[in-house]
């Protein structure tokens, strides 16, 4: 089954610019140490906008924060990110995704669809942690967590770690997810991620549901995965994920 990326984001958006607007404004983002709620809104606001001048320009833009909220209430933060979010949505609606763009990703050919996909896994993430911050239910559709996890591996954690100047851990890890049955396995021998066929032998593997998966590789709480085989392999992978 494909996902409607542009539906999921439009959902998430929604829901994040909602629990935004709730707050309270200062509650601390679990995921994102030092940040409020107020502050991954201005993220998140900050970060459609760059996308905005990438798509437009199809070439890395220039941070752009003048019309950035200055009192920072959540209402008017969550204000904010409704605009931009609703030119991001026309935006990517526009755009076929089959169109050659720019991104920092190394991803290869560069599609315009990529986007579709990174924004809606983002807002997800961000979505689950505003959420979660203000005491709100903040659960994932499988299938999409699923999704997530995948694009953790082929397009998020490479891109980091090329930016910060970091290479993988030289072991192999499986990641199994117990609720949609995907298998992943990761090889850092070469200094990135490289995804060998899903039955291939390991130092230890991670077995969870997609959608603790996906907040245990990105650093957010969750206790529901299980270790199997050496721990300290499975550290060395997790340490890599981030806010």
């Amino acid at each position: 089954m494909s996902l409607d990326h542009l539906a999921l984001l439009r959902a998430d958006l929604d829901s994040f610019v909602a629990a935004v607007d709730h707050g309270p404004g200062d509650a601390p983002i679990a995921g994102c140490p030092g940040w409020t709620v107020v502050d991954l809104g201005v993220h998140l606001g900050e970060v459609h906008r760059w996308v905005l001048g990438a798509l437009a320009s199809g070439a890395p833009p220039m941070p752009d924060t003048e019309d950035v909220p200055q009192a920072k209430t959540p209402g008017e933060v969550a204000a904010w990110v409704r605009v931009g979010a609703d030119r991001l949505l026309d935006a990517l609606t526009t755009l076929d995704p089959e169109a050659p763009t720019w991104h920092p990703f190394p991803v290869e050919p560069k599609r315009a669809g990529l986007w579709r996909r990174r924004q809606a896994q983002e807002a997800s993430v961000h979505r689950w942690d505003v959420q979660n911050a203000i005491g709100m239910a903040a659960t994932f559709d499988a299938e999409f967590a699923a999704d997530g996890v995948d694009e953790y591996w082929t397009v998020m954690l490479p891109r980091m770690l090329i930016r910060e100047h970091r290479e993988t851990p030289g072991t192999r890890l499986v990641v199994q997810s117990t609720d949609t049955g995907h298998r992943w396995s990761i090889d850092g021998s070469e200094g990135l991620p490289v995804l060998l066929p899903a039955d291939s032998p390991a130092h230890a593997e991670l077995h969870g549901t997609a959608a603790s998966l996906l907040l245990r590789l990105w650093g957010r709480p969750s206790d529901d995965v299980e270790i199997r085989g050496d721990a300290d392999v499975v550290r060395g992978w997790l340490d890599l994920g981030g806010a």
